[in-house]
């Protein structure tokens, strides 16, 4: 016996469809006790949903209760008893599955560098002290922050103090001053010593003046390496080999071997840029790489450090006075001016750029198909420097 005709011989019907075949009203719950069943409807009252003489006090008592939730919002037009005993339990688990999407939520990666009101002083000849850098404020993640201004605004001063290289006549306080949740003003110098080269690495102006002019470039990239690990000297010199290979140095063997002035510029900067990187820092300060080269080799090294920086998911720093240089290649950037940051654009919006200095900085900009007479100049202001 199926289940409708077990529903219909509860109420007294015959069974008068053996195969199944005619539509029958769903079972319905049992009436409690002492109540007196409803008679049934004939199918051609069923389906008219507003027959003649229908009585709604006899549907209520004899249609099942709707569920909790939905008490408060009946339908508009009650329908078969079929359908909403169907549809209503596909909404409730419907309504499950979706609601902890929204309660969820995903945590915003924690910045690789924090700074908050850096400053910078030495000491000044009539005995009181000079800011060089004056409330630097910026945060960093893994991306490429350019810094730009004119010299002396405090660009190479501000690198220097966060990767500790400060004169020891200069004076740093911050407000905050974090790597990686490491407070780089507390720490001991013995942390500061390891974090140092091996998960900061800094690239220094002029590699005439930054590479020992008595070892070979091979034993610095090695003794930078083998400070941060322990590692055999045939691999250091491996892989000391595989860092120049890297940078695009043609026969890095001989190269290896090379002394600093046996180098051109351009090729003594990309083994100051294998130097650095070797020990995969996490972030790395570049303070005008390119300065002392000429366009061409400039382009190429902004290539290599674009690809290493994206390889390996760092963060970037880039310190440079060619505003156009850093806009190309940059993701945000930072404008200085005596010290303090006047302005903070996107690459994107650096031509949309408000404060007058930037303006300025872009006027003076060249201008091959433009016959500007005079030459544009920076107009300083002296509230600027407040």
């Amino acid at each position: 016996m199926s289940i409708i005709d077990k529903a219909l011989a509860k109420k007294g019907v015959e069974k008068a469809d053996p195969e199944g075949l005619l539509q029958h009203p769903a079972p319905t719950a049992a009436p409690p006790d002492g109540a007196q069943p409803q008679p049934e409807q004939p199918p051609a009252a069923q389906a008219d949903p507003v027959p003649a003489g229908h009585d709604p006090q006899t549907d209520v008592a004899a249609e099942p209760a709707l569920p909790v939730a939905d008490a408060d919002v009946p339908p508009p037009s009650p329908p078969p008893p079929t359908r909403a005993a169907a549809a209503e339990p596909v909404l409730a688990d419907e309504t499950d599955r979706i609601e902890p999407a929204f309660k969820s939520s995903v945590p915003l990666p924690r910045p690789v560098l924090v700074v908050e009101d850096l400053r910078v002083s030495f000491p000044s000849r009539d005995g009181g002290r000079t800011e060089a850098v004056r409330g630097v404020s910026f945060t960093l993640g893994r991306e490429r922050l350019g810094i730009v201004g004119e010299s002396g605004s405090g660009k190479s001063q501000t690198g220097r103090a966060i990767l500790g290289l400060t004169a020891p006549e200069g004076q740093v306080t911050a407000r905050r001053l974090e790597f990686h949740g490491t407070d780089l003003l507390t720490c001991s110098a013995k942390d500061r010593r390891d974090l140092r080269g091996g998960r900061i690495a800094m690239v220094l102006q002029d590699p005439k003046f930054s590479l020992n002019p008595v070892m070979t470039i091979g034993d610095q990239i090695v003794e930078t390496l083998r400070a941060h690990r322990r590692i055999s000297g045939r691999e250091a010199r491996d892989k000391a080999i595989e860092a120049l290979a890297a940078v695009q140095i043609d026969q890095p063997e001989r190269v290896y071997k090379l002394y600093p002035h046996e180098v051109s510029g351009g090729m003594g900067q990309r083994a100051m840029i294998a130097m650095m990187l070797i020990a995969d820092p996490e972030l790395l300060i570049a303070d005008e790489p390119t300065s002392a080269l000429d366009v061409t080799v400039q382009l190429q090294v902004l290539a290599i450090m674009d690809k290493l920086v994206t390889d390996r998911g760092m963060g970037l720093v880039f310190i440079s006075h060619d505003l156009r240089l850093v806009s190309t290649f940059c993701d945000r950037i930072l404008v200085m001016y005596a010290g303090k940051i006047v302005e903070e654009v996107s690459s994107g919006a650096l031509a949309d750029a408000k404060h007058p200095y930037t303006r300025g900085l872009l006027n003076c900009l060249p201008k091959l198909a433009d016959d500007r007479h005079p030459l544009p100049t920076l107009d300083r202001r002296p509230e600027w420097a407040l």
